[in-house]
């Protein structure tokens, strides 16, 4: 393909957690796939469009397993044994057990422990009184109390492990050594728990994880390891962000939260239109190899060569949603967006995530139907260096 113009540089340059990206979308208003060149010089082509996107993550010729190959792209921190590294029968069995031990039902268990936790943490932001830092109070403590509930993971253990977090989840704000030491005591962490796990079991994932099996089969150590240091990490800081931009978002559109203060019945709909809205995952950094020649998005793709998903672009594609870029609560097809991905390697921790939202989002309603911002918006500090970006506080009053 000749490029009459220089590439543009991948990941896009996001200014904002709360903005559209603004050059993702102007490309996809050109192609809904696009050559592209990584900061380290290498090519690849990023997929914009919802149905090119909906494509690479399902069609079983873009290979995740290859993209984390010893000879695979260096983009993004490659661990073996992920489920989200897996392909084809591979991922099939270790996502068969997986899925037997991590249930719908043991979510939807934990609902009335998790309502309980986020009144709890209510009752103690109205003892404290305004003004106060919400992420320091309710967003931070919520989805680190639920993984260590889930996982069997002692709570005081949560300082050591979110710094390591972020450093597994750094991007410009740590070294690649920084990075590397926080995946490696992530790592050996749960590999102590999973051996304490083995020698006191408990009533806990991580319990549960190390005894299913299914058709005789049984995960393998590493598998087991990675993919539970993988959900303590990725798990509690993806929901960390996700509800304190959507708060920043809903409190500096302060309309939108009165709204929900006045339509509880609003909530689950608006958590899809917010993950639609604000997606803030690494999710383009699950880059793709694809394993043979494929059409996509009018482009040829060569065997061999590179793709990134861009889910937050592509939940913005008009050919899909009518005005994607307004935010719209009550939104119908809301659900359509990808953010907890698609197909084979569609979330497992998603209905986790949709319950914690929610929950948040109607008990603070309820609670707190004077909650607003204590500084304006362009005050609010930010989270810098990361692959997600979040406010670092979220200054509020009542």
């Amino acid at each position: 393909m000749t490029q009459t113009c220089p590439l543009p540089e991948f990941p896009f340059v996001r200014s904002s957690a709360l903005d559209a990206d603004a050059r993702g979308i102007e490309l996809l208003g050109d192609a809904p796939v696009v050559r592209a060149r990584y900061r380290d010089g290498g090519e690849l082509w990023v997929a914009l469009g919802n149905e090119a996107a909906r494509q690479v993550v399902t069609d079983p010729r873009f290979s995740r397993h290859a993209a984390v190959e010893p000879d695979g792209p260096k983009i993004g921190n490659a661990v073996p044994d992920l489920l989200i590294s897996m392909d084809g029968k591979a991922h099939l069995a270790a996502r068969r057990l997986f899925s037997k031990a991590f249930t719908p039902r043991m979510v939807e268990n934990m609902r009335p422990w998790i309502e309980g936790l986020v009144g709890e943490l209510l009752d103690q932001v109205e003892r404290a009184g305004p003004p106060l830092d919400l992420v320091e109070h309710f967003t931070a403590p919520l989805p680190v109390s639920v993984i260590c509930q889930l996982l069997g993971v002692p709570y005081e253990d949560r300082g050591s492990f979110m710094d390591w977090t972020d450093r597994m989840l750094g991007d410009t704000g740590y070294t690649p050594q920084e990075i590397g030491e926080g995946i490696g005591n992530l790592r050996n962490y749960m590999r102590d728990l999973v051996a304490a796990k083995r020698a006191h079991p408990g009533d806990d994932l991580t319990t549960e994880l190390i005894h299913v099996r299914a058709a005789g089969a049984r995960l393998t150590e590493d598998q087991l390891v990675n993919n539970l240091f993988l959900m303590l990490g990725a798990g509690h800081d993806t929901t960390l962000k996700q509800l304190s931009n959507s708060l920043l978002l809903l409190l500096t559109r302060r309309e939108e939260y009165a709204r929900l203060c006045e339509r509880p019945d609003l909530i689950p709909n608006a958590v899809e239109e917010l993950l639609r809205y604000l997606l803030l995952s690494p999710t383009g950094m699950l880059i793709r190899v694809a394993v043979q020649d494929v059409e996509l998005g009018g482009q040829r793709v060569r065997a061999g060569e590179t793709v990134a998903v861009l889910h937050h672009v592509a939940n913005r594609d008009p050919a899909l949603f009518a005005c994607p870029n307004d935010l719209d609560l009550g939104r119908e097809d809301a659900i359509k967006h990808l953010s907890f991905g698609a197909g084979p390697h569609f979330c497992l921790g998603a209905p986790l995530a949709r319950l914690e939202l929610a929950t948040a989002l109607t008990e603070l309603t309820r609670r707190l139907p004077g909650l607003r911002l204590a500084v304006p918006p362009q005050e609010v500090p930010w989270k810098e260096g990361g692959l997600q970006r979040g406010p670092l506080r979220l200054p509020v009053e009542w």
